[in-house]
């Protein structure tokens, strides 16, 4: 018998291994699937948000993100805070995932989701955003915008201007950054005050939304 057709338990208990992963991520898959049609509403069928209700498009987002803003939702962390309209709805809309692993399956199946550019046309770049955005936002969300998970940045690369500057006031205002327990919310809306006035705000949005995603 040959070395290479010796029976050796180690390696069909490898295979075993490997195939039990496969189908239970499978089915992981399948159960965020399912979650995910209560999402699409809003955020289309396959992820790739729609302007006309706010919603900016999620497909291929990091499912650490996702899976920690569902959580913050789900805890009032987000959308529990006066004048956040958009996040209330997010914080009604998340209410149908009950428990962490839904939210689990849920940002999972996300994250499968070819990604996406955002629906609604890019503003004009300019030089200043460009430069702003790699010497202040580029250290925790990469130069080409697709995030750290590391640093708990998300992707910006690709994501709506216009839902990016909701986020970005939303920070400033500290409807979002300044609840307890937002460790990393807390960091976002620190950067927010690096930016000098807000035509230089609009031009490093404009120049993230315009990233390959």
């Amino acid at each position: 018998m040959r070395h290479s057709d010796e029976w050796r338990p180690g390696t069909l208990l490898s295979a075993a291994w490997v195939a039990s992963a496969f189908l239970g991520s499978t089915a992981a898959l399948a159960d965020g699937k399912a979650l995910f049609a209560a999402c699409t509403a809003c955020h289309g069928a396959h992820g790739e948000g729609m302007p006309a209700t706010g919603a900016p498009n999620i497909a291929g987002a990091q499912a650490w993100y996702v899976e920690r803003q569902l959580a913050n939702f789900a805890t009032g962390v987000r959308g529990a805070q006066p004048g956040d309209s958009y996040g209330a709805t997010m914080k009604a809309g998340s209410a149908v995932l009950t428990s962490d692993g839904d939210r689990r399956a849920v940002a999972a199946y996300v994250a499968a989701l070819p990604r996406t550019r955002a629906a609604a046309p890019p503003s004009p770049v300019t030089e200043n955003g460009r430069n702003y955005f790699n010497a202040i936002c580029s250290a925790c969300h990469g130069s080409n915008g697709f995030g750290n998970e590391a640093l708990a940045a998300p992707r910006l690369a690709g994501l709506p201007a216009a839902y990016a500057a909701r986020q970005f006031a939303a920070f400033k205002s500290g409807r979002r950054g300044a609840q307890p327990g937002d460790r990393f919310g807390a960091q976002m809306r620190a950067v927010t005050a690096m930016l000098p006035d807000v035509r230089t705000e609009q031009d490093v949005i404009a120049y993230a939304a315009s990233l390959p995603p």
